[in-house]
């Protein structure tokens, strides 16, 4: 019998930095606030169980993020205007585009020019600068573009960054859930955008949370 997907990354990731003294506060890392499931993105810092980077997500003090967020309005506009349906595809084919290399080794050897350390932060622009990243990665930007179209009113759903860990590994992607209450999964690193229950069939990844079930 499979065991259930494990939900509790991030708690771990903060108990674990709890007790290394290094958190500002239950939920805070850092000066910045720790980047969770149906939390903000755009300003936080995602922490990972073991010691990795800490990835910062700032649309306003780094401009990669800005630069994809108009090539993604650029990917959904028709005859001038943005169209809300277009959206989702947009975002998932610019971020498909901005990290075409999925590598970790990569990603620990710009970790290492950088000198970051062991749950350093490191802006996630410096990744897409270079067009490497993970799922961690990925996740991230996806949810962050979203987050900045409901910003300006494109959208009104609700992005989340979702992490889980399987008998497969761990892994991380972003969920949409639009205002009709449709979840759709943009999960760059294993190439798959779609609904929540097309995604079931699709076999890709557990993405379902227990309440989904």
């Amino acid at each position: 019998m499979k065991r259930p997907a494990d939900w509790g990354k991030t708690n771990l990731a903060k108990e674990r930095l709890k007790k290394e003294r290094k958190l500002d506060g239950e939920e805070s890392y850092s000066g910045r606030f720790i980047i969770h499931r149906d939390g903000p993105i755009d300003g936080g810092v995602y922490i990972s169980v073991t010691s990795k980077e800490a990835i910062v997500v700032d649309s306003q003090k780094y401009p990669k993020l800005k630069e994809l967020y108009n090539r993604a309005k650029l990917k959904a506009t028709e005859k001038g205007i943005v169209q809300k349906d277009l959206i989702l595809e947009a975002v998932f084919n610019t971020v498909s585009e901005a990290i075409p290399k999925q590598d970790e080794r990569s990603v620990a050897k710009i970790v290492r020019e950088f000198g970051v350390g062991k749950d350093g932060k490191i802006a996630l622009d410096k990744f897409l600068e270079r067009g490497t990243g993970v799922c961690r990665h990925d996740a991230l930007t996806c949810a962050a573009l979203l987050e900045m179209f409901n910003k300006e009113g494109m959208l009104s759903g609700k992005p989340s960054l979702d992490r889980n860990a399987t008998e497969m590994g761990a892994h991380a992607w972003c969920r949409y859930t639009n205002s009709a209450g449709q979840v759709y999964i943009l999960d760059v690193a294993k190439n798959f955008l779609g609904t929540l229950k097309s995604a079931r069939g699709s076999k890709k990844w557990v993405y379902e949370r227990r309440a989904d079930f």
